[in-house]
């Protein structure tokens, strides 16, 4: 994402060169505004990492294990709650707020319940447990990287609505806009649930470049 947005901004001054209106103010402008949001955003990394520090502190670890274990929930159903979870909270927050609060609370769950995805993820009997651990956090990774991408396209909050809104027409409401996005927001979960069921689709390219 660096690299792109890099490549995007040399993009923005040349174009900005290139019709004359690259000039100190706006150039002052653009970077004052860009530390800003960078600021922010470094914000944003610091409180989850803090609230991740006190939450292991405070073991909250252990009190949602427990919870989850007192709940009696199959491995499946409750993967399968954690999704809805992901899914629901991408219509209110950004997918930066979920990575860093939201999933270090999930990851112990899935470290837990990793050892009852062994057949499923195609895993042989005497594989240590460390590495079904790895391959299960690989693939609960990528399930979440495939939902969260929903989070862009579900009102109120989608980063790409309000993108296309302001370079859609002025007779484009953006009531047809929330009607267009839903065919799109089906195909993603169509794909969610390919990863679901053919977990070699998002663990084949970490193996090969992890070995």
């Amino acid at each position: 994402p660096t690299e792109a947005s890099g490549v995007g901004a040399f993009g923005a001054l040349t174009l900005a060169w290139i019709n004359r209106t690259l000039t100190f103010h706006v150039l002052r402008d653009v970077v004052y505004r860009t530390a800003l949001t960078t600021s922010m955003i470094f914000f944003i990394f610091l409180a989850a990492t803090a609230f991740s520090y006190f939450f292991r502190a405070l073991y909250g670890e252990d009190l949602i294990i427990d919870f989850i274990e007192h709940m009696d929930l199959g491995p499946w159903m409750l993967i399968g709650i954690l999704m809805l979870v992901i899914f629901l909270l991408g219509f209110f927050f950004d997918f930066l707020e979920i990575t860093l609060i939201i999933l270090p609370v999930f990851t112990p769950v899935i470290r837990e319940i990793a050892p009852a995805f062994q057949e499923h993820l195609g895993l042989g009997a005497g594989v240590p447990t460390s590495v079904i651990e790895l391959q299960v956090l690989y693939w609960f990774a990528i399930l979440v990287a495939v939902n969260l991408q929903t989070s862009f396209l579900t009102p109120p909050f989608g980063f790409a609505l309000f993108y296309l809104k302001g370079v859609a027409p002025r007779g484009v409401k953006i009531e047809h806009i929330y009607k267009g996005i839903i065919p799109f927001v089906i195909l993603q979960l169509i794909g969610l649930y390919i990863v679901f069921q053919f977990p070699q689709l998002a663990l084949w390219l970490p193996n090969q470049l992890l070995n």
